[in-house]
């Protein structure tokens, strides 16, 4: 098991590096000049020089990418050129606003998609299965800013209860408000339920074809038994799998969802910066991103291998 943790930590380190070393590339190469953005339109050369001095971005790519390295490294991801701010107390600041919607997600998805896919193994071929399945199929092709502005025009007109105050706010952001957080929240959700559902039927309609249930059938174990105390048991794993995928996904900075509702997340910061250059935050927002997708992944692999008694076994014997 520590041998498998171990492995699994390498890799995600290795993804990292590749990662950071494949973004520093990309931002060293754009057209984009952070120097001449920070000096103005109307600056001379030798302002523009000396800011490019100042910054170090006159020193060649082996020099820039060893310095950036060493200083995250050492837990420094740079100065905003634009917010004139340090990165990592940035990133942490709006970090919270992007934990509270990509976890408000994810229980919209497992609490609509999961039942769904449930109810859908065990009525199979019945009138809900197919319109679950078209529901399904509706969601998953729908453009999240489309199901954004959708419900942002649908609950524009809603009903004022006691003392004018709006059920739903259309936007912004306030810490814990459920106000604030269920429009998001519902976007994101109907974005990703499909892909619980149908991966929470299919696993279920396979466990259900095996010999143990037959088994547990055949004693006379209720229905319900059979399916919520064993088959569902052994068909959550790869549900777990795709959990992982979506709140790294999530945490990585939902952009469209936070443009569209004004949240202010990990994801409208990296708009910001690429709108103005402001390359230190790109390359931070980029990295920080990756290292919540590859700590949320490295999270449910290992609870993957809690739940499996399988892939357990496997684990302690590599």
């Amino acid at each position: 098991m520590l041998a498998y943790l171990a492995r699994r930590l390498l890799w995600s380190l290795a993804v990292l590096a590749v990662v950071g070393f494949l973004t520093f590339t990309l931002t060293y190469v754009l057209p984009a000049d952070p120097a001449r953005a920070l000096a103005g339109i109307r600056a001379s050369p030798e302002d523009v020089a000396r800011i490019s001095r100042a910054l170090g971005l006159d020193q060649p790519f082996h020099v820039q990418l060893g310095t950036y390295a060493g200083n995250v490294l050492s837990g420094d991801f740079g100065h905003s050129y634009k917010l004139d701010r340090d990165v990592l107390p940035l990133l942490l600041e709006r970090f919270p606003a992007t934990l509270q919607l990509a976890l408000a997600g994810v229980f919209v998805e497992l609490l609509i998609g999961i039942p769904l896919g449930v109810m859908a193994a065990t009525r199979r071929g019945s009138r809900f299965d197919s319109l679950a399945r078209l529901f399904s199929i509706i969601a998953v092709s729908a453009p999240p800013f489309l199901v954004g502005y959708v419900l942002l025009n649908l609950l524009a007109f809603q009903p004022q209860v006691r003392f004018d105050l709006e059920l739903f706010a259309i936007g912004g952001y306030e810490p814990l408000s459920l106000r604030h957080l269920f429009l998001p929240a519902l976007t994101l959700g109907l974005s990703g339920l499909a892909y619980h559902f149908r991966l929470m039927r299919a696993s279920l309609l396979e466990e259900l074809r095996r010999g143990y249930v037959n088994t547990a059938r055949a004693k006379g174990a209720h229905e319900r038994t059979v399916i919520w105390g064993h088959a569902l048991r052994n068909a959550i794993p790869p549900v777990l799998t795709q959990i992982g995928l979506d709140l790294g996904f999530f945490l990585g900075g939902v952009v469209v969802i936070e443009a569209v509702f004004s949240w202010p997340g990990i994801g409208q910061l990296a708009v910001n910066s690429i709108a103005t250059a402001d390359i230190p935050l790109i390359l931070g927002t980029v990295l920080f991103g990756t290292l919540t997708i590859v700590a949320a992944n490295l999270v449910v692999d290992l609870a993957y291998v809690w739940v499996d008694p399988r892939v357990r076994m496997g684990a302690r014997g590599r």
